[in-house]
């Protein structure tokens, strides 16, 4: 009688690559996770601190307005063109002399007979709009 004596390396070797396919694959899937998860946290930190120098800058607008003080005097690293005045910040939210390809803000001001308004809107790199918002004053009118 012949008794076979088949090696069960083969098995062994079939079952590893089965188990190495199988770790490949939760890997690959952890790592899109995770690249997704980092793409939403660097969103959400930018929306975070596009919000915070929005109300900044528009705090200190009205500040300047009721103070009768130049928006300029506070915020000196500013330009302004064609009533438009723009801040400019690196990558890290650091208030910047001159545009470095991170972020800027810009406010626009609106003034009638009630009140001025001015609209506060940030933007990315790209120029995609990350935060905007309105805010206004009443102007001191005396009473007779």
């Amino acid at each position: 009688m012949k008794i076979n004596k088949r090696s069960k390396s083969s098995l062994f070797l079939m079952e590893l690559i089965i188990v190495l396919m199988f770790f490949a694959l939760s890997a690959a899937i952890c790592m899109k996770v995770f690249s997704s998860a980092k793409v939403k946290t660097n969103l959400s930190r930018n929306m975070t601190n596009a919000s915070f120098a929005a109300e900044s800058l528009a705090e200190t607008w009205k500040a300047s307005k009721l103070d009768g003080t130049e928006f300029t005097s506070i915020y000196p690293d500013v330009t302004e063109h064609d009533g438009v005045i723009t801040v400019f910040y690196d990558k890290d939210w650091t208030l910047e002399e001159k545009y470095q390809g991170a972020y800027h803000a810009t406010i626009e001001e609106h003034a009638d007979e009630y009140y001025t308004q001015a609209h506060v809107a940030v933007y990315d790199e790209s120029g995609a709009l990350l935060f905007d918002m309105v805010t206004a004053v009443s102007p001191d009118k005396e009473v007779e």
